[in-house]
């Protein structure tokens, strides 16, 4: 009896278990074959490379990122506050639970030099999340006060995220979110006081 088709998210997510678990270095045709139940020349029907795997895994957790997670940042049916309260609760629950938290950081650093392709789509999920912090922030601070801030607290909660998992400890993450919603209360309060 035939195997049944595999579908392309069982792929992606199969994949991204691998490629996090090993780096994309090193990952194998081989390991990626036995993660989706294959032999390795049947990989191939399903790919064209694993450059060209590992471009689909990251454009789609991109993608997974803007339309479940920084879409938050815009839902004009909360307060900005409450929109960024939202985003603290998912970037825990990504960082400390799901496959791909982190992944781009880790991919990235590792392909930087090797791989531009990857470092567009790593640079794109960056920049929306900035993006949607600016938005965010644009509510209590001027144009050029927000993107910085933004810039800021990326960079923020991605150190945060290592201390997380260098030391093994969720609260580096889970004080960070609680600093930066206690100061964007401060900020609305400020701006309502001018």
């Amino acid at each position: 009896m035939a195997k049944p088709k595999l579908d392309r998210t069982a792929i992606l997510r199969n994949s991204l278990s691998v490629f996090k678990a090993k780096g994309y270095n090193g990952t194998s045709m081989n390991d990626l074959a036995n993660a989706n139940g294959l032999l390795k020349g049947s990989m191939y029907h399903y790919i064209e490379s694993k450059e060209s795997l590992m471009l689909e895994v990251l454009t789609a957790l991109k993608e997974h990122y803007t339309t479940k997670v920084f879409s938050k940042g815009y839902d004009d049916s909360l307060a900005p506050y409450d929109r960024l309260r939202e985003l603290a609760i998912r970037a825990e629950e990504i960082f400390t639970f799901e496959e791909g938290g982190d992944f781009f950081v880790n991919i990235g650093l590792e392909t930087k030099n090797s791989v531009p392709a990857f470092g567009e789509v790593i640079k794109a999920f960056f920049q929306a999340w900035i993006e949607t912090m600016q938005h965010l922030y644009s509510n209590v601070l001027d144009v050029v006060e927000s993107k910085e801030k933004a810039e800021l607290i990326v960079a923020e909660i991605e150190g945060s995220v290592l201390m997380m998992k260098l030391l093994d400890d969720v609260n580096y993450l889970h004080r960070t979110n609680e600093r930066l919603l206690k100061e964007y209360r401060e900020l609305e309060k400020q701006k309502t006081n001018k």
